[in-house]
């Protein structure tokens, strides 16, 4: 990842470990939440995403993106609410990097260009 507080590794975020760690009975081979049986689930099935950016897109208007942009954005907040449910406006919580990383291998930009994670503006 390109900055520090995008480098951060799934076990280092209790929100994202707790995850794994709830598992019952936990395998012995899940050792990061994108191996995790719900992540695919939850963050990487299209037909998911498209329903979760229906209901963004009711919230808050069309984003102005190709089909793989909407989905990463929406597998981003899908990963988010799996962890600390639903964050007020304006607050924004890194995601791991491995998180980041499938996503984004999923679904990937053609000129393999990305916009990292950024705190909000408060003007």
């Amino acid at each position: 990842m390109e900055t520090v507080v995008e480098s951060l590794c799934c076990r280092e975020v209790s929100a994202f470990w707790s995850l794994v760690e709830e598992l019952a009975p936990r395998p012995a081979d899940v050792t990061c939440l994108t191996q995790h049986p719900g992540f695919e689930a939850c963050c990487l099935n299209p037909f998911v995403l498209k329903i979760a950016y229906t209901h963004f897109r009711q919230d808050h208007g069309p984003l102005q993106a190709s089909t793989h942009e909407q989905y990463r954005y929406t597998a981003y907040r899908q990963a988010i609410r799996w962890a600390y449910g639903v964050l007020g406006r304006s607050i924004r919580k890194p995601l791991p990097s491995c998180v980041v990383s499938t996503i984004r291998q999923q679904f990937q930009n053609g000129d393999q260009t990305y916009q990292g994670f950024q705190w909000p503006c408060l003007d």
